[in-house]
């Protein structure tokens, strides 16, 4: 660290670029921005990289994405020295492939970890980064803290009174809460709820879940890979490479139906061709949301086999893809068994957390030793508590800004944040948008140039049901930016 001469205040250390959140997109930007020979370092709050996989240990934790096509595909080497081994891998093992990724590019003398970042200001031509370690100056500042920084937790009184522990899926810890033996309430049914449920079947002695909305879910058949299911995929490279950036759900698989009437068939064949990431058009088609939900609504009736089950766990509206589709493996199935209960909510809410359980608004009182929070992130809550004031002491919204990451106003920031989030392979559209991050500043320098800032900024976030042409698209928009010269930007 050194001291900038004439400028007062705490000695600051000096940079390129500083990278906030060491995850799937914080790690890629510290590989490929240091590859240019600039001077990066990349901090993250938790004791260890994998940003939302580091938080996300919850049993059951798992990427709905098949393996192969969440990896980084810019190195054919690092691609096939990984191998998966399912087709839809568990968070823990994401989190022991980032580290691998980490291992084999040498990330580790650039990260710094357990480093809170407090606030970021634009201040005479640099990025002035506050920790709680000292002061990072940067041309160049990315925060790629994602989506899944601040675990929604209603405000239910009581809470403090709970004799047992309470834990949010979004915020497990690593040892995890022992929860064998105990009666465990599992408050919300959500995606993290479908894959926490049926992993904690039979390890606990009872288990009940709060369910206040009831969620659509498509089955996921998820084989175990071998050896040469491993072969087959990795020979397929050069193939994954293109169809991650030319499909909508960015995995390379579509759907284009055959007519309503063939929306059952495409079921039966296989479940996650109704997956809303591979309809195009979905959003916008009333009609075709309608056929596609009834169809889903009807195979989880089916599985379910009881009508008070079905009146707490299917939906009944036709906003089939309005929110995301969960994928499950069994989470339908957990509800047969006699050890596990749905305690419908919608309408009997929770309204206090006692010493020993639940009340509802009618007074039933559901006793539990053991509470988890299965209720997401707030989805307006992107900048993971940390204050960033650009130009003229504007402070950063919440927005997602042009290209999903950059706000006028903000010269020099990146905050890449998948557009399509829940809509498809949010891995393959990071990578989209740090690799134009990559090229902006490398074009930037090469034209003898300090800044690059947006002029405009979408006046009204796109919802990620709604974003044209998914995946592929938000790669498109970055593409076709950087060729024409940035002409959405103003650099000097």
């Amino acid at each position: 660290m050194r001291p900038r001469i004439g400028h007062p205040g705490p000695v600051e250390d000096e940079h390129d670029v500083v990278v906030v959140g060491a995850g799937v997109a914080g790690l890629y930007a510290l590989h490929l921005l240091r590859r240019r020979g600039l001077r990066v370092t990349c901090v993250d709050v938790a004791p260890e990289l994998g940003g939302v996989w580091h938080h996300q240990r919850f049993p059951g934790a798992r990427i709905d994405t098949e393996g192969p096509a969440y990896q980084y595909l810019f190195s054919e080497e690092l691609y096939r020295d990984w191998g998966w081994s399912e087709r839809f891998p568990a968070g823990y093992e994401v989190l022991r492939w980032l580290r691998f990724v980490a291992d084999r590019l040498g990330l580790h003398r650039d990260l710094r970890l357990s480093t809170p970042v407090t606030g970021a200001r634009w201040d005479g031509g640099r990025w002035r980064v506050r920790t709680g370690h000292g002061i990072l100056s940067a041309r160049f500042l990315l925060r790629c803290t994602g989506a899944f920084t601040a675990p929604r937790t209603d405000p239910v009184p009581g809470r403090s009174d709970f004799a047992g522990p309470v834990v949010h899926t979004g915020a497990w810890p690593a040892r995890g809460p022992g929860l064998d033996g105990l009666r465990v309430g599992v408050l919300g049914c959500g995606p993290s709820a479908v894959q926490l449920v049926p992993a904690l079947v039979g390890r606990v002695g009872r288990l009940t879940v709060l369910a206040r909305t009831p969620r659509y879910v498509l089955p996921a058949a998820n084989p175990m890979y071998g050896w040469p299911e491993r072969a087959a995929y990795r020979d397929r490279l050069p193939a994954m490479r293109e169809a991650v950036r030319t499909t909508p759900s960015g995995t390379g698989h579509s759907f284009v139906h055959k007519g309503l009437h063939s929306l059952g068939s495409a079921y039966d064949g296989d479940p996650l061709a109704l997956h809303p990431a591979r309809l195009p058009g979905l959003a916008a088609d009333p009609e075709l949301r309608a056929a596609v939900g009834a169809v889903v609504r009807d195979r989880m009736r089916a599985r379910l086999a009881d009508g008070r089950l079905a009146a707490a766990l299917v939906p009944d509206g036709d906003d089939y893809g309005l929110r995301p589709v969960a994928t499950d493996q069994g989470w339908l199935e957990s509800f047969h068994r006699d050890d596990v209960e749905v305690v419908p909510v919608g309408r009997n809410p929770v309204v206090r957390i006692r010493r020993d359980g639940v009340e509802l608004a009618d007074g039933t009182v559901v006793g539990l030793d053991a509470m988890v929070l299965a209720t997401g992130f707030d989805p307006s809550a992107t900048r993971a508590g940390i204050e960033v004031v650009g130009r003229g002491g504007r402070p950063l919204g919440t927005g997602a800004g042009l290209l999903g990451m950059v706000h006028p106003g903000f010269p020099n920031l990146f905050t890449p944040l998948a557009p399509t989030l829940g809509y498809g392979n949010d891995a393959a559209c990071l990578q989209a948008q740090v690799e134009w991050v990559d090229r902006a500043v490398g074009d930037l320098d090469a034209d003898g140039l300090s800044t690059i800032e947006a002029v405009t900024a979408p006046a009204e976030p796109v919802p990620p049901y709604a974003v044209p042409g998914g995946v592929a698209g938000v790669a498109r928009a970055c593409d076709d930016e950087a060729a024409a010269g940035y002409p959405s930007f103003e650099r000097r």
